[in-house]
């Protein structure tokens, strides 16, 4: 479609309107304009739209298709057209039109993406400095403009976006512009903020001192190292800022800049960059003096703020400025801090600061989080110290913080608010975790505070009829629950003594009473609203937690049985050691499953607190041979275990016959098999036994297959014995494949039910601690393989003719492809069957599962594929598996198969995953090995085939070749020895692919060096003999080294970037 007559223009603006305003349509209208930018046209009609239009849809819209234009398709635009593209946009944005934020942002975003892809071709990389400059210089509305175009630029080099560039090439452009003006674009926002400060009075300038905020916190969080990953979200606790900087920053002093700002404006953005200032490495500062002189700059600045509570009226500033205080802790030592001239002042104020955010329940749970982890830092640190302890102060204020934050939960728990934070479990245990380090300070102190409100509290809740008093003690009771058993789990980590342990059983005995009470109470009421209570969901959330900390400390491998906790809760309760203990605990787990059944979240916490129990060496012991056992054993239907039929989520079934399993195949429990299997041999009958596809395909069918491929999952994975999977199997191979070629022709179309047969099939082949070896005179093995493909092809035949949407694609179709693969790996490196046995016997199983395989991985794309992580990594393992077990195989495949994994390895080489990498690497060089041996047989049977697939594609080698090239010169964290060796090979394999390229890197760099890389590249190949053995690759690594060192010096002198 194309713009020819001011009537397709209005229709394309009233198009351009509806895609913003008409939401329900968003997805039609976006095809419609999809043929807009697809039309070569467009490349020359946005510039007569652009100059014609004031409407901001119309232009968000052209410069959108613009964006998908440049990213799609750069490489086909000419030299000229990218020029132009840059120049005209650049024009448009001086033009400063009068534009919606929406489009302006678009715009922003186009001329920094066009600049990023143009920037190797940019001779002078300061150029857009001087051209941003002068923009700026013209209005303020000119220097708005300006700051947020560098704030894009910094946002796109700092992103992997573009598919033409590879990871190393997006490294590297990001790198050459941390080099070349990122202190000049830190110096721009400092200039502007000290312009808007002289201008304070103006509302004017705002704007700019909030833009140039924005642009120098982007500046400093910048990826200065490139080591994140491109997926990762976590935080980088250390900013890499580099030396050259150090001068800017004497000169400018931009920690003192932005604290003034904070003073003056309370600004947030301005906080989040002294957090950056703070993390920054301590090698920046040259000397020591140096460093101190910073730290007490910090200190100093952060005391005025805590004397004077400036801008804690707003979260986000009380948020960041405790960020502010815990970085502090985290890049220096305490004996650094106790020595900062004021330190005495500041610890006081920190500590009533702290205080203040514990007793105000307005502020953010990440506040007391930030908070409660630098005092347990403090606190921890106080043992490094050098000289007198008490110089810290730490024992004065500790204290008060730990009371305070146990009545600050008391007093808060008051609010219905507080059942938020308490079912948040994750993040409430991270609250937790400094509470050992604080509370175990004054041990005595603390737990006398904890008694006797606990003592009260479940006292009053025992009583209590109420239902919104109830609620309160509940909570209550939770908090104080959570905190005994995070201080309990802190034994480990702190230094403890006997009296310590009393303690311990004051404060567990006085739990395990509650426990105790509160099911009874529970198991009297005659409805089941409780279920539905969020504080009684916490509160029984908090005994698990409880349960499973002492467990761990108390009980099992850690244990110390003699400890005086069991003395102390003995003469409390009764006689008590760690065996009474875990049973009580075993039995509460069997509560929970009956009467907490509908809960998802208790039974999985329970679920895991059962298979801890069982999977510990001391505690498997005490629970294998015991009545209790015996009972799980015999009987573990639903009416024992509810949750089987009432809980929603499927996995819990597995988690439990898991656990069961482990209980299981042990030598005293094995008699029971034939017992214990006997409800599920029914099951697999009753399905056989149905006649009919239309009686199969009902929702209790369903059901029953779901539950049942979900339980057998959970007892193989525990048959991790010789002797306990053969048990399985001779139970199972029977109807094994019929059963489930049955699920599958009724169910491939429900993902619910393949999910859980292939997962259950990979699990099955999986050959876990050797446990699939079989005798000599066993057949076993190949009845495994050969059943597994019958099931996979009709997987496979079945799923590949559904007409599946994009939007399900995972869901439906990537998901059990990933599975596939999985399991047919399983099956490559099980080493429990020899494979060539199929072809002698002209059994088809083998080819028709590789042939399969890959017509489900050729049904999607490759960056469908790869765009999953799960699916990717495990369609690379299975290339692994193939290409070392099996490499004749993989050459002799037909070519489109072939290409599809040349151009998978390939694409995978500069993975920032290692395993990928790495796998990818020796994959592709075993295939050239065993291509180079057979090329010198004379009547190797699969000359063709390499001959096809490799010489009629000689694409294949140069990218390879190239990209390992590429690597190797640019690359800092790869496997060195790996890439050398796959190198050699290509070369030796290929002479002319490898002298093609010698001669494309000669000529990519400037005229100036071209004999230095021709040396480097004569000097690579230096006493390297025409063979693969190991002592000449060693030869050859050694080469690439120098190499390496080499190529980066040109590379680096000429400012090429390739």
């Amino acid at each position: 479609m194309s713009i020819q007559s001011e009537q397709d223009f209005f229709k394309f603006e009233e198009l351009c309107k509806d895609f913003y305003l008409k939401p329900e349509e968003t997805i039609k209208i976006d095809e419609i304009l999809h043929q807009y930018f697809l039309n070569p046209n467009f490349l020359i009609e946005y510039k007569q739209i652009l100059s014609f239009t004031k409407n901001s849809y119309v232009v968000a819209q052209v410069i959108r298709g613009l964006i998908k234009c440049v990213t799609s398709f750069w490489t086909s635009l000419t030299p000229n057209q990218k020029n132009d593209m840059k120049s005209n946009i650049w024009l448009y944005i001086e033009s400063v039109q009068p534009l919606e934020q929406f489009a302006l942002s678009l715009l922003f975003k186009l001329y920094s993406r066009v600049l990023k892809f143009s920037w190797t071709e940019e001779n002078n990389k300061k150029n857009i400095i001087v051209s941003v400059k002068n923009l700026m210089g013209k209005s303020i509305e000119h220097h708005c403009i300006g700051l947020r175009i560098l704030k894009d630029i910094i946002s796109e080099f700092n992103e992997y976006i573009g598919e033409h560039l590879t990871v190393l090439q997006h490294r590297n452009i990001s790198i050459s512009l941390r080099d070349n003006i990122l202190l000049d674009i830190f110096c721009i926002s400092l200039e502007s903020l000290n312009y808007a400060l002289t201008n304070s009075m103006d509302d004017k300038f705002k704007s700019i001192r909030e833009l140039a905020l924005d642009l120098g916190y982007s500046c400093l969080s910048f990826d200065f190292i490139k080591t994140t990953s491109i997926d990762s979200s976590e935080e980088i606790l250390t900013v890499q800022i580099p030396s050259q900087w150090k001068s800017t920053f004497d000169e400018n002093n931009p920690l003192e800049l932005f604290f003034k700002i904070y003073k003056q404006y309370h600004s947030t953005k301005s906080l989040e960059c002294i957090l950056q200032i703070v993390s920054i490495r301590r090698s920046f500062f040259t000397t020591e003096d140096e460093r101190v002189k910073f730290l007490a700059s910090i200190v100093q600045y952060t005391t005025e703020i805590l004397k004077s509570n400036i801008g804690f009226n707003e979260p986000n500033n009380h948020l960041v400025f405790s960020r502010v205080i815990e970085r502090l802790k985290t890049n220096y030592h305490l004996n650094n801090l106790v020595t900062v001239a004021g330190y005495s002042d500041w610890i006081s104020n920190l500590s009533t600061f702290t205080i203040d955010t514990l007793k105000n329940p307005q502020f953010s749970p990440n506040s007391i989080y930030f908070l409660l982890t630098l005092w347990a830092k403090l606190v921890s640190s106080i043992i490094y110290v050098k000289g007198d302890p008490s110089k810290t102060y730490l024992e004065k204020y500790s204290p008060i913080i730990m009371e305070s934050f146990i009545n600050s939960k008391i007093d808060n728990s008051y609010s219905d608010d507080e059942d938020e934070h308490l079912m948040d479990y994750e993040k409430m245990v991270e609250i937790l975790e400094g509470i050992p380090h604080l509370g175990r300070i004054t041990y005595q102190a603390t737990c006398r505070q904890i008694i006797l409100l606990l003592d009260s509290i479940s006292a009053n809740f025992l009583n209590e009829t109420n239902p919104n008093e109830l609620e309160v003690y509940e909570r209550q009771c939770a908090w104080l629950v959570y905190i005994i058993g995070c201080l309990i789990l802190g034994r480990t980590s702190i230094n403890s003594s006997e009296e310590h342990d009393k303690i311990d059983g004051e404060l567990s005995v006085r739990v395990f009473i509650l426990i105790g009470y509160n099911d009874k109470k529970l198991s009297n009421e005659t409805n089941n609203q409780y279920q539905y209570r969020t504080s009684r969901i916490s509160l029984e959330l908090s005994f698990i937690y409880f349960m499973q900390n002492f467990r761990r400390i108390y009980i099992g491998e850690n244990s110390i049985s003699s400890s005086k906790i069991y003395q102390r809760i003995s003469e409390l309760s009764g006689p008590t050691d760690h065996t009474s203990v875990l049973f009580s605990i075993v039995q509460k787990i069997g509560f929970n499953f009956k009467y907490w059944a509908e809960n998802d979240e208790i039974i999985k916490k329970s679920l895991d607190m059962f298979w801890e129990s069982v999977n510990g060496h001391s505690t498997s012991k005490m629970l294998i041979d015991n009545k209790i056992t015996k009972d799980i054993l015999k009987t573990h239907s639903s009416q024992v275990f509810p949750f089987l039929e009432k809980n929603s989520n499927p996995r819990n079934r597995t988690s439990l016959y898991k656990t069961i399993g482990k209980l299981l195949f042990t030598d005293e429990n094995m008699g029971f098999f034939d017992e214990f299997i006997a409800p599920f041999d029914d099951t697999i009958k009753y399905l056989l036994n149905i006649s009919t596809p239309e009686q199969f395909r009902t929702e209790d069918i369903k059901r029953k297959v779901i539950g049942l491929l979900r339980d057998l999952r959970g007892i193989i994975t525990s048959a991790n014995s010789k002797r306990s999977y053969l048990l399985f199997f001779e139970w199972i191979h029977i109807n094994f494949s019929e059963v489930l070629i049955k699920i599958i022709n009724v169910w491939v179309d429900s993902p619910e039910v393949t999910t859980s047969l292939l997962k259950f099939l990979s699990e099955f082949v999986f050959n876990r601690q050797s446990r699939l070896i079989f005798d000599s005179s066993s057949a076993n093995g190949f009845i495994i393989f050969r059943d597994t493909s019958k099931i996979l092809v009709s997987y496979a035949s079945l799923i590949l003719k559904a007409n599946i949407s994009k939007q399900d694609l995972y869901k439906y179709k990537i998901k059990g492809i990933q599975t596939s693969m999985l399991l047919f790996t399983r099956c490559l490196v099980g080493g429990y069957c020899n494979f060539g046995v199929f072809e002698l016997y002209g059994d088809p199983s083998f080819t028709s599962a590789i042939d399969y395989i890959f017509q489900l991985c050729l049904s999607v794309s490759l960056d469908e594929l790869m765009s999953f992580p799960k699916a990717s990594k495990a369609y690379i393992t299975m290339l692994e598996a193939l290409c070392l077990g099996h490499t004749l195989s993989i050459i002799q495949l037909n070519q489109q198969y072939f290409i599809h994994i040349m151009k998978s390895l390939h694409r995978c080489l500069d993975s920032q995953d290692v395993t990928m990498s790495s796998s990818s690497c020796t994959s592709i060089e075993k295939i050239i090995t065993v291509c180079y041996y057979q090329m010198k047989k004379k009547s190797s049977q699969c000359l063709q085939s390499i001959h096809q697939n490799f010489f009629s594609n000689t694409n294949i080698l140069y990218e390879i070749i190239d990209k390992i090239i590429s690597i190797i010169i640019y690359e800092d964290n790869f496997n060195q020895f790996m890439f050398s060796k796959l190198l050699l090979t290509c070369i030796i394999f290929h002479q002319d692919t490898f002298t093609t390229l010698k001669q494309k890197y000669v000529h990519s760099f400037n005229q100036q060096c071209p004999e230095k890389v021709e040396k480097a590249f004569v000097q690579l190949m230096e006493n390297t003999l025409d063979n693969l053995e190991t002592k000449n690759k060693d030869k050859f690594t050694s080469n690439v080294s120098i190499f390496r060192k080499e190529m980066k010096l040109i590379s680096s002198s000429t400012g090429r970037y390739l």
